[in-house]
């Protein structure tokens, strides 16, 4: 097998072809360093390989999962391998090595996965570029003088390039989306209480957060959410449970959906005119298809639940930091932390006990006002940015001392308005690169579903690539060019 025929493959149908004994574990593994290798230098996508997972690989010791003998990178923020270093984009965190594996580790391990390195992300995956002191910036395959994203930018740049044909990603603000959208990837969020955080978190510690991946295909997404989701022992809420796997949601048949077309604008954000044209434009798509569709402005109060994410944000970022300040012993201070990053801990750690509680009221109050959209329309067509790709160093960077951390929440709502919705109200959705700016660049385009119904996005999504075969596109920096 050659790059060429390495990067027209799915993560599905490698795997497959694992099985069937066409080509090993190993020999997909080495492809993948050889692309890597190839394109890693111009995109900044990748900080390390682990050899072990390739030239030496055990390919014996690798689970019988749907995903066997797949090359897969982690993102270096989030589940733990006992081992293996993440550093979460920081130097405050820089080299610590965890003891133990997670769950959601384990259970990609248990998928068949071979995890065969780690991606870039920005400090603590805080923004919605992957930008940061530690690992540097990591460029878009479709122009490398912009973003890929963030937080979740290197898994994406490198899933875009042909790496690999789908790699980690998690999403507290839109980290799974935004870095799909720019770079042409899909990308989704699932809901609250699908996948488990143990034996760290739950649903209730973790409330913003989900797991997932940057694909190339929705059976790939669908499949890998097959393999990883459902409860541990002692689970503080309530899990969902999907009525039947995911994957068979492709095939499934469903009434047409009533989906409300979001054009802004939202409270003080609107988007541009090639945003709005191109969510029309497949607005209409979907009507083709046999869908109702009409415009949608949701009521709900947009100045609160700006101001709710900004506190939530700061709040639990400055907890996680003095946690983490004191478990390795190191300052919190300019020498571990970036500029942006070091002032949410200065506002976020002010705040009561009270105060942060006082904020889960008002994110109950958002969600009310969402699930009453929610009784209208099945599903809502949103952007995923409001206006084109920024280049790099662009003011939602961490990095800019003499910017004031008002200026740097309006920067970036102004680009990600809604992303944070669906972290907040635990609801899922999903960045399609069915878009497309003027300059060729991709955009992603949302869909949102209640609490639950990741059935109904996945379903639709797969009638929409059914459509549109060509929707993930090759970028300019890709493995077979």
């Amino acid at each position: 097998m050659n790059l060429d025929e390495y990067a027209a493959y799915d993560a599905t149908a490698l795997a497959r072809l694992v099985k069937d004994g066409q080509v090993s574990a190993r020999e997909l593994a080495q492809l993948a360093v050889t692309a890597i290798e190839k394109v890693n230098p111009k995109l900044n996508a990748v900080i390390e390989v682990w050899n072990d997972r390739v030239a030496t690989l055990d390919e014996q010791a690798l689970a019988d999962g749907p995903f066997k003998g797949v090359p897969f990178l982690l993102k270096d923020l989030g589940p733990r391998i006992k081992g293996r270093r993440p550093d979460g984009g920081s130097r405050l965190t820089s080299g610590n090595v965890p003891q133990y594996s997670d769950v959601f580790s384990q259970r990609m391990m248990n998928a068949g996965l071979n995890i065969i390195g780690r991606t870039t992300c920005p400090e603590f995956g805080v923004t919605a570029t992957t930008e940061s002191a530690l690992t540097g910036a990591t460029c878009n395959p479709w122009d490398l003088s912009r973003i890929a994203g963030g937080s979740s930018g290197g898994s994406a740049a490198a899933v875009a390039s042909g790496m690999v044909p789908m790699a980690h990603s998690n999403d507290g603000g839109g980290s799974i989306r935004i870095p799909a959208a720019v770079c042409g990837n899909i990308g989704m969020k699932h809901s609250r209480g699908l996948i488990s955080y143990a034996p760290d978190g739950c649903d209730l510690s973790y409330s913003l957060f989900s797991e997932g991946v940057n694909a190339r295909s929705v059976r790939d997404v669908a499949g890998f959410l097959d393999a990883v989701r459902g409860p541990e022992p002692g689970e503080p809420i309530a899990f969902i449970e999907p009525k039947r796997p995911y994957l068979d949601e492709l095939d499934a048949e469903h009434r047409p959906l009533r989906i409300g077309l979001c054009l802004g604008p939202w409270g003080q954000y609107s988007c541009d005119r090639e945003v709005v044209k191109e969510l029309s434009r497949i607005g209409r798509l979907c009507k083709d298809l046999g869908h109702e569709v009409s415009e949608c402005n949701p009521s709900l109060d947009w100045e609160l639940y700006f101001q709710t994410f900004r506190q939530i944000w700061c709040t639990d970022i400055a907890a996680m930091l003095l946690a983490e300040s004191v478990s390795l012993g190191r300052p919190l201070d300019a020498t571990t932390l970036e500029p942006i990053t070091m002032k949410m801990y200065e506002e976020g750690r002010t705040a009561s006990a009270a105060e942060r509680l006082f904020v889960n009221a008002q994110i109950n109050q958002i969600a009310r006002q969402l699930g009453r959209v929610f009784m209208e329309f099945d599903v809502l067509l949103t952007p995923v940015l409001a206006r084109e790709t920024p280049a790099l160093g662009s003011p939602i960077a961490l990095s800019d001392p003499q910017m004031s951390l008002d200026e740097w929440f309006l920067n970036c709502l102004s680009l990600i308005p809604l992303t944070p919705l669906n972290n907040m109200t635990g609801t899922p959705a999903i960045s399609l690169p069915m878009g497309r700016f003027d300059d060729g660049m991709p955009m992603g385009v949302q869909f949102m579903a209640p609490v639950g119904r990741d059935d109904l996005l996945i379903n639709l999504a797969g009638k929409l690539e059914a459509a549109v075969p060509s929707m993930c596109r090759r970028p300019p920096c890709h493995i077979a060019a």
